[in-house]
Formats: C-alpha cells, structure tokens, sequence
C-alpha cells in the first residue's frame, strides 16, 4: 500500500560573498580601531583640561599642550606663541622637541607676517603647511576664547604623517578647550596683579608715613620700588637755593649706563606737572632697549622733582598702567613734601613728643586709648598740656591728663618731669587723693609746677571701679553703652600747690559698665570767648553720646574738629579717650572643607567691624586667616570634614593677633602653599607669623591696625 512521502527539514542557509565578507570585516576593524583612537584622545583631551585647570600662569600653558602633542598627534616639536595685542604680535613661549638642538628662542612673529602663524590668528582657524622627505607637515592652530584669538601652537609632525578629519577637529577643539583655559588664567592674572598692586601702594604709604625724615622717606621709597616694580630708581629734585637737579635717593647697586636725566626731559617735565591734569609720566629708551619712565613727583600744586623708573622684565607693573604710575607719584609727592615740611619744624615737634608723648603703654585687651593734641594755631611754640596712661598694677591702669601754667620750653620742661612724678607716686601711694597731696608736696619746691591742673583717674580692669580727682581740671566725662553721658564731679579741689587747696585732697569712684568711653581733656577744648563754660561742656557732651558707636581711632579727631573753631582755639589743647571692654575674642571651629571658608570669612569680617578695624586692615587679616584655615584643611588634615581648624583672634593693643591651630599630621614641607600664595602670602599680610609644628600645627600671626593706637 502506497502512502504519501513527508521531506525531511532542511536547515536555513545564508550564502555570502567571500569578498564582501572580507570587506565587511575590515571595514568593521577600522571602525573599531577609529573608536579606540577617538576614546584615546578624549581621554588625552580630559586629562589636559585637568593639567591646565592646575596652572596659575599664562607661561605655564605650553607644558600640557605640548603633552598632548606628543600623546594625540606624535608630534615632534611644539611650539606656542602669544597674543599681545599692545605690541600687535606673536611673542614667544618657547619649544619643546623630541630631538631638541641649539635651544633657540623663536623670535617674535609679527600680525602682518605672512606666515602660517599670523594666517591662523586671521583665519580664526587651522592651517596646514604641507613638508617634504626630510621635514615632516606643520599645523598650526589657533587658541580661541569665542572669537578671540590669545595664540597660535604650531605642531611639527614627522614626515610622511598625514592627519584625518577627526583629528583635525579634535586639534579644533584642543584650541577652542586650551583658549578657554588660558583666558580663565589671564583674568586670574590681572586680578592678582591688581591686588598686588594695590597692596603695593597701600604698603607704600604705609611703610614712608611710618619712615622719619625725609631723606630717609626717599631712600626707603626707592628700596620700596626696587625690585619689585624697577629694576632701578632714582629721585631727583629741584632744591630751593640750589642750581640745577640733585640726585638724592639713587637705588644701591650699580648705575644701569644711559640713564643719566637729559636737562631737557627734566625741565619738560618739571613744566608738566605744574597742571592740574592727571600726573604725565615721559617714557625714554635706552641703547639696550629698556624702557624707563620719568615721573614728576608734585604735591600742593608744586613739583618737587622727579621719580626715574627703569624697566625690568619680571616687573609687576609695566609702563602702560598709567593708573598705577599716577598713583604712585601722587602718594610718593605727597609723602616726602610731608616730610620736608615736618623737617622744618623739626626742633619744636622734637620737643614737644619728649614732653608730651607717654612712653610704652601698657597693653590689655580690657581697654583700647587713643589721644589727640593741637597747640594754639597762632604759634608753634609748645605749651603745657600732656596725657598719659601707666600700669599701677597688674590688674589696675592710671589715667592722667593735666595742664602746666605758661607756654614755651619752660612750661614744656615742667610738664615732662610733672608727668614723672605723676608715675612715680601713682605707683606708690594709693589713690588718686594721696596722689594729689604728694604732688602738692612736689611743687612746693618746684615753681614751674604750681598752679598746673589735672584729672587723674585709676581704673581697675577686673571690677570696672573708676576711682578719681580733679585738681583746679575740668571734670572727665563718662558715657555709658547706648551713649548715656554723665560728668564726673565729685572729688573736686584747687590746683597743684595753690593755698586754698590745702590739704584738703579728696577721691570719688563709680562703677564703669563694659562697654563704656571715658574722656579726659584740657580747657583747651571747652574754654571759648563768648561761650559760657556750661554751655560748652554741654555740647561736648552731646558730641560724645552721638559718636558712642564711633570707632575709638576716628572718636578724637571728630571731636577736637567739632569743639575746636576752623581757624583753631585761643589754648593748646589735649584728649584722651578709653573704651573700657571685656574685649569677647573671636572663636570659630571650621569643619575641614574648603565650602566653610567663606562663612568663616564673613564672620569675622564682622568682628573685626565691630572693634573699629578699618576696611584695609580687614581685608588683610581675613584673607591670612582665611588662608592659614586653608592649608590646614589640605595639608593637616587632608579635607577630613570630621576635624576641626580652630581659630582664635582677639584685637591686643593696637593691634589683632590670630591663632589657627590644628592637630593634623602635616606632610613633609614639599610645596604648602596653596595656588601658589600659602605662607608667602600671610607673610606679606601680616606683620608678625610665627608656626608651631608640635601637635598638630599652630599658626601665630599679628597685624598692626591702629586701633587702640594713641
């Protein structure tokens, strides 16, 4: 019997082309050796982001570009110009080769060149220089910031080397990435180089005011300039009753040749900066090419002669800052015509700060003074009056302000050895009324004393009790906080070694709240023809409970101006002021991350405020603690959050003093600095920086501010 037959399956088949397989193979290995190569560069791409975000100078750019050179495009020589649009060209940052040879410096490259460098600054694109047998093709691209063009690397590849159109693109974007970065870098630059220089200036000022003499303020301005901002400087005046220009402050050193002053360019500018116009500064050249620069030095409308600065190449400050240089003469006019008008007086000043002047006051945090004198205007002759604070124990201090009859050396010779025997007995007896009747007993034989008048007062620091008396002086004024002012006048008696004074010596004392301000002064301040004397105690009054929030430094000056007429008083006259505090410290535990700088940073900001600390003088100090804070966090404590940067800061006299403590385990001092700033920095901020490396890592430092200066 027949039946029906079922094919068995059969599997399916695919028939290929062995040639298109093959085809299909290779193409798909070099599809794959294409992905590799671009994960390559990507990765070479990432890490040269990473290297220039690390770099602080514009110079410093051509090591990571080069590194991808060599990496992405085995290129055999890299060379990298930059943009100086001033100058109009291509200056050089130099090379770096596989093979180097001589080392020559490539010279600076012209925009107007018609080389492939200035091509690709035009074009704002690659361009390609094709080479031969035995030198390899030159790509040049352009370092773009958007449509700005900041310079041009020029790639040398080996012979033969052909490149594709990825990596040209990724050479794009090499540019486009290294631009960004170097602009990044330029305006840190500019940043850095302002502060600088304004940190110069304010250095300046500070460092001639705080310089005697003026002879001494020009040498000291010209050790200032050199080197920092000239390679050398030279001052030269025009002296009254003297031919010609003197030289008076030329920079030790040798004598750079050429810049001798021509007459001409002294003269001319001499007439220059007779104008009221900004300061014109007269650039000059020498045979090797230096720059220099004349400026007149001028101050009240006159010109005291002239500041040469010759140019050098590692100067913070080139010669096309026309801010800066006119800042500089101004400040350095105005500083040595200071001086030389404070030479002139000079017999009469000196006489008058030995007889005036205290020595070393006692410094506490628990109180801050500060003082004001003006002799008579219609004389310079010295007079009589003085001030003083002295320690007469460890936990009390001696206030005294007192007022010798007469005027001249006389009265001044009298007013320092009255001012002596104040100390003297202040230590030794006890009490402002036995101190009073041992003065009588003093004048009795000294002659040039009777008749003086003074208030002296002893504050104890750990009670706050105010013990006092007056002699024949105006009563001393107390303002409470929230500038409630009251006039201390009990414990009254007649001047030194007057008859009708007696014995009859007596003290009062009050109870000083923190936080108050306590005022002593001569009649010099209050005493006013056709002004009832009431009269003006009340207006002095009133003076000192609207300023009760001043700070202590600026509190003198603005009320000797408002007491005293414009045209000054009839008597010298002399102010002390002390604020009685409990002086709080500042106390912070930063957690070690860089994010708590900045709370950190306005806190104590605050602080410094609130004592009176002026913007400058802040700014200096936060920015040392803020990086002391810093490197403990990276180098203490390796940016472990868990551990605590201690910070204590406290105003000490006049100045603040500020501890950063940590109790890390420093590594070994290879580079702690950070960006480039680190110690060097808070050296340059601070006046004094002491570090302890026992447990852990303490840092000292300490800025003279002026508060609590008198």
């Amino acid at each position: 019997m027949g039946g029906l037959t079922v094919p068995e399956p059969q599997p399916d088949m695919t028939v290929f082309d062995v040639a298109a397989r093959r085809a299909y193979e290779r193409e798909l290995l070099a599809e794959r050796r294409r992905a590799e190569r671009n994960a390559t560069r990507i990765r070479l791409l990432q890490e040269m982001v990473v290297r220039c975000a690390a770099i602080e100078r514009a110079e410093q750019i051509r090591d990571p570009i080069a590194w991808l050179g060599g990496e992405a495009f085995a290129a055999t020589r890299t060379r990298v110009w930059l943009l100086h649009p001033q100058e109009a060209a291509l200056r050089p940052l130099g090379h770096r080769d596989a093979h180097p040879a001589d080392g020559a410096q490539d010279p600076l490259i012209s925009l107007d060149d018609p080389g492939p460098e200035a091509r690709a600054v035009a074009r704002l694109d690659i361009v390609r220089v094709d080479g031969d047998a035995e030198d390899g093709p030159r790509v040049v691209m352009p370092l773009l910031a958007g449509r700005r063009v900041l310079g041009v690397v020029a790639f040398a590849l080996s012979p033969g080397c052909a490149l594709d159109d990825d990596e040209i693109e990724l050479m794009r974007t090499i540019g486009r990435q290294t631009g960004q970065a170097l602009d990044r870098i330029r305006l840190l630059e500019e940043t850095t180089r302002q502060d600088r220089l304004a940190g110069f200036l304010a250095r300046l000022s500070r460092d001639l005011d705080e310089t005697v003499g003026f002879t001494g303020r020009a040498r000291r301005l010209v050790e200032l300039l050199v080197p920092d901002i000239a390679a050398y400087a030279q001052i030269d005046l025009d002296l009254a009753g003297e031919p010609g220009w003197r030289s008076v402050a030329p920079a030790d050193g040798p004598h750079p040749g050429g810049w001798t002053i021509p007459h001409d360019v002294l003269a001319a500018v001499h007439t220059a900066g007779r104008g009221s116009e900004a300061v014109t500064a007269v650039q000059l050249l020498a045979a090797d090419g230096r720059r220099a620069t004349v400026l007149p030095l001028r101050a009240r409308n006159a010109v005291l002669g002239t500041l040469l600065l010759v140019a050098a190449d590692t100067a913070i400050a080139d010669h096309a800052c026309p801010e800066f240089l006119a800042d500089l003469a101004d400040r350095a006019g105005l500083s040595l015509d200071n001086a030389r008008l404070g030479e002139r007086d000079r017999e009469v000043a000196l006489t008058l700060q030995r007889s005036l002047l205290a020595g070393e006051w006692p410094a506490d945090p628990r109180y801050h003074v500060v003082t004001a004198y003006r002799p008579a205007v219609h004389s310079l002759e010295v007079g009589g009056d003085w001030y003083d604070v002295f320690a007469t124990s460890a936990e009390s201090v001696g206030i005294v302000v007192g007022d010798v009859v007469g005027r001249g050396l006389r009265a001044a010779s009298a007013m320092g050895q009255l001012r002596s025997a104040v100390r003297a007995l202040a230590t030794a007896h006890d009490g402002p009324a036995e101190l009073l009747r041992h003065m009588d007993d003093f004048v009795a034989s000294f002659a040039a004393g009777r008749m003086t008048t003074l208030a002296y007062a002893e504050l104890s620091l750990a009670t706050g009790v105010l013990r006092y008396a007056c002699a024949g002086h105006p009563p001393p004024l107390l303002v409470e906080p929230g500038g409630v002012p009251s006039y201390l006048w009990e414990a009254r008696s007649g001047p030194l070694g007057a008859t009708a004074a007696g014995r009859a010596r007596s003290e009062a004392s009050v109870r000083v709240p923190h936080g108050s301000r306590l005022v002593l002064y001569t009649d010099g301040l209050v005493e006013r023809r056709g002004e009832r004397f009431r009269d003006a105690l009340d207006r002095l009054a009133a003076l000192a409970a609207e300023h009760w929030q001043t700070p202590l430094p600026a509190l003198a000056g603005r009320l000797s101006d408002a007491m005293l007429p414009s045209g000054g008083g009839h008597d010298d006259m002399c102010l002390l002021a002390l604020d009685y505090t409990d002086a709080a410290p500042f106390r912070a535990d930063v957690p070690a991350r860089m994010s708590a700088l900045a709370g950190l940073r306005a806190a104590l900001d605050a602080w410094l405020g609130e004592r009176g600390v002026g913007d400058y003088d802040r700014f200096g100090i936060v920015l040392a603690t803020a990086e002391a804070v810093a490197n403990a966090i990276e180098h203490g404590y390796e940016f472990d959050e868990v551990r605590p940067v201690g910070v204590l800061a406290q105003v000490d006299g006049d100045s603040v003093a500020v501890r950063v403590s940590d109790s890390g385990k420093w590594r070994p001092p290879r580079v702690a600095l950070r960006r480039g700033r680190g110690l060097a920095l808070i050296g340059r901020l601070m006046d004094e920086l002491v570090i302890d490396r026992g447990t852990g890592t303490t840092v000292l430092m300490r800025r003279r501010t002026g508060v609590g200066r008198r």
